[in-house]
């Protein structure tokens, strides 16, 4: 039985907010980002080690703190407040890396970065969701996922400039910069234009019948559909990620000094790509089925592995991209779609937005581990194969294990529940 709730109706200035939000907070989540590699090796001239283990450690607190974020955004009233604190924490934690830039001290900061910003993505999920409401989800995600491509590019373009034209440490205090908008974003967002039960997944009563009976097992929030997701989000990362980085390696080989333009030029391309994309996406999400729009993102990541082995230019390599943005704008769109039909009325929406995240990172983490040992061992096309036959794994797993979510109110055995996700456990 779905719980009754007032039409929402947020207000321009929240909407607007959102939107502001969108653009700048999931750049601002990962401090300077890859620009810190740069610093680290050419103006405080450490060696990789020291680099990796930076990396490394800030990662894998990254991945060790997702799901607890995204349980601790279910649990908390104003999410808005959280994103200007998680912000906030980043910008501190930039400044004291800029000014005082040892090991012990980029290692710390660097950590912290990656446990506040994942606090950042689960949030605005739910602020959006607690916002327009199930109806308008669709649209907004699209939205987001839109918005916030246009805010990397720019993001790229300015960091780049910055630290060209004023020196590396100039990265950091950009950032710090562009935090103080995104703070003011987040606490513009009106604390009664959110549905905090809808925020969370929580717009449907957990049923309750099996609990009156006397030795009934508790009810639980997922079943099978979840962990197929979760699978496959971890498949696609696993052959997605690595894919640039050993473009990157491959164009650098080619292109000599302009490699790093044209690495450049190949991420403006599929953040543009991703654009229009995300927008399509939110539009048609609506009135189609989940499961097609989703396995045509699954689709095109075989296609392009397999594509990288014909191409040998770095125009070619890197007009490659185009797939990229396409299938990234739908797995982002889609991923975050189908975790909310699954969890609807559970409450627990973010925490699988935190363990999607999760799995997505641990996939990102090991694509890159993966490719680099088979790459290094038998060449580019070996490596590029074996990424598109695991592109094709996920796709096969997805398409004949992932029944579609839309609209459903049933569970997959038919038994009658409140909650798409909440299965009497076996």
């Amino acid at each position: 039985m779905t719980r009754p709730s007032a039409p929402i109706t947020p207000s321009r200035r929240s909407l607007r907010a959102l939107d502001a939000l969108a653009f700048l907070a999931p750049d601002i989540q990962g401090g300077v980002g890859p620009f810190l590699v740069v610093f680290m090796a050419g103006t405080l001239a450490w060696d990789p080690q020291r680099i990796g283990t930076v990396m490394f450690v800030s990662a894998l607190v990254g991945l060790a703190v997702q799901a607890p974020a995204g349980a601790l955004i279910d649990s908390v009233r104003h999410k808005p407040r959280w994103i200007a604190g998680a912000i906030s924490l980043i910008a501190v934690s930039l400044l004291v890396m800029a000014n005082w830039p040892s090991y012990g001290v980029i290692l710390a900061g660097q950590s912290l970065i990656g446990a506040a910003g994942t606090l950042v993505a689960p949030a605005i999920a739910a602020t959006s969701l607690g916002m327009v409401g199930r109806a308008g989800l669709d649209a907004r995600i699209g939205r987001n996922a839109a918005i916030t491509a246009a805010g990397t590019v720019l993001w790229a373009l300015g960091t780049g400039w910055v630290g060209h034209a004023f020196g590396p440490h100039a990265m950091f205090f950009y950032a710090v910069a562009m935090a103080l908008p995104t703070i003011a974003a987040a606490l513009r967002i009106r604390h009664h234009d959110i549905d905090l039960q809808l925020a969370r997944g929580a717009d449907a009563e957990p049923p309750t019948a099996c609990s009156s009976v006397p030795g009934a097992r508790a009810a639980r929030w997922y079943d099978h559909r979840l962990l197929v997701l979760l699978a496959c989000a971890f498949l696609f990362h696993l052959a997605n990620a690595a894919m640039l980085t050993l473009v990157a390696q491959k164009v650098g080989t080619r292109a000599g000094t302009s490699a790093a333009l044209w690495l450049s030029g190949g991420v403006i391309v599929t953040q543009l790509v991703t654009i229009p994309i995300g927008l399509a996406v939110g539009r048609w999400a609506p009135r189609l089925p989940r499961k097609p729009i989703f396995l045509v993102g699954f689709a095109v990541l075989p296609v392009r592995g397999l594509l990288y082995l014909l191409a040998d230019s770095p125009a070619a390599l890197l007009a490659l991209q185009l797939l990229d943005g396409i299938g990234a704008g739908i797995f982002g769109v889609m991923l975050t779609l189908t975790i909310s039909d699954l969890t609807r009325g559970s409450g627990h929406f973010n925490f699988a937005l935190g363990l999607g995240a999760a799995c997505v990172g641990l996939g990102a983490a090991l694509s890159n581990l993966v490719a680099g040992t088979i790459a290094h061992a038998a060449g580019y096309g070996t490596a590029f194969s074996v990424l598109a036959g695991i592109a094709a794994g996920a796709l096969a797993l997805f398409a004949v294990a992932m029944p579609e979510t839309r609209g459903r109110g049933r569970s997959p055995a038919g038994a009658p529940t409140a909650s798409a996700l909440t299965s009497t456990a076996s």
